[in-house]
């Protein structure tokens, strides 16, 4: 289904259905599997939400940044490893859909916004201070890759993978790779497994890098990194709207295992500030345009960190909540709270920057 021509309030409507009906009650399952099982990124495909930050002239929707982490907190409090393949593709759409390489859009971006391909992404080892995680080399008609890049997601689900890497010159190369398939991984590529607390089944790897070519019919983006760089930390310190996902499916699982009064009133409590931080989260997310460099961008960051870090502690106390209302069975790996606790932890370390870790500190800590 195209969502081309559907409003954002329906298009998060769809997401909603699909989180309740199809995500939330198999994401044990997914959570326990191997290998992602594909119903759920079937039925996000099925509904169009594999285009939300794709052109309408690639079936596409284009959603506005408000509705995007409506929808991702929705697809987020409904299956943590569904989401977690999802969530990595949208950034590869975005990169398409900008580039000068018209010819891999042209190829590609309707697949991938219809959600016939699915693409994951290495990148935030760049964000990382020192030496370059993964280097750029300039070589006849391409690029060459070296080094370790510590996390990506997909590998084995998803055919293609955009890659970030440093050049001697300071430029930030965006470039399109082949992922895994039947014959293993490609040439000068070793994929290392993560055994991680959990998305175990989401193909989560290190990649090394050994002198890995790229043509240049596959890269998308030769950009300058400081620019980047300053748009990536304003728009990072905001957060992920999945934790504020995992929040609300906990609250609203809490109201169906327990109706006494304790488990009533803290509720209510929680909904009160799930409300209020998505009030303040539009407020973030519409104040981001204005301030794009210099101290209007310190300041940004460093109050976007605090709400990112208030929404970390609130996911967590909401799935502490479902714990201690559900009692002794909420351990069983067949029971939500577990899992919704897990995810909330693992938020705290996704797309975490300096800034992030620092504020999240300092919440924890009371200072």
């Amino acid at each position: 289904m195209s969502t081309s021509a559907l409003a954002a309030d329906t298009v998060v409507a769809h997401a909603a259905t699909i989180a309740d009906d199809v995500l939330f009650p198999g994401a044990e399952a997914r959570d326990r599997a191997t290998t992602l099982p594909r119903d759920g990124l079937d039925a996000l495909a099925a509904a169009g939400l594999f285009g939300i930050a794709g052109p309408a002239s690639a079936g596409g929707t284009a959603l506005d940044p408000m509705s995007a982490r409506r929808v991702f907190a929705t697809v987020g409090g409904g299956c943590g490893a569904t989401f977690f393949v999802w969530a990595q593709h949208h950034g590869v759409v975005r990169d398409v859909a900008a580039s000068e390489n018209t010819a891999v859009a042209d190829e590609l971006l309707v697949p991938m916004c219809s959600g016939e391909i699915i693409c994951g992404t290495a990148f935030a080892h760049v964000r990382r201070a020192g030496e370059p995680a993964v280097r750029a080399t300039r070589v006849a008609g391409g690029w060459r890759l070296s080094g370790f890049a510590p996390w990506a997601t997909s590998w084995g689900i998803a055919p293609w993978f955009s890659i970030y890497a440093l050049a001697d010159d300071g430029s930030l190369v965006k470039t399109l790779i082949r992922g895994a398939d039947e014959h293993g991984d490609p040439e000068g590529i070793t994929a290392i497994p993560l055994q991680l607390l959990l998305l175990g089944s989401t193909g989560t790897v290190a990649l090394r890098f050994d002198e890995h070519d790229v043509s240049d019919d596959a890269v998308l983006a030769v950009d300058d990194f400081a620019r980047w760089s300053r748009f990536d930390r304003m728009r990072s310190s905001i957060g992920q709207p999945a934790a504020l996902g995992v929040a609300e499916r906990a609250v609203a699982v809490m109201r169906t295992v327990s109706s006494d009064d304790d488990a009533t009133s803290a509720a209510a409590q929680l909904e009160a500030a799930i409300d209020a931080a998505w009030a303040r989260d539009n407020e973030l997310l519409a104040a981001i345009t204005e301030r794009r460099s210099g101290d209007d961008a310190t300041s940004f960051v460093a109050t976007a960190s605090d709400h990112r870090a208030r929404c970390l502690l609130l996911a967590q106390r909401a799935a502490t909540a479902l714990i201690a209302a559900s009692g002794g069975r909420a351990m069983d790996l067949d029971q939500p709270g577990q899992r919704l606790a897990r995810e909330a932890t693992f938020y705290t370390i996704q797309a975490q920057t300096a800034d992030g870790r620092a504020a999240t500190l300092r919440a924890i800590g009371g200072v």
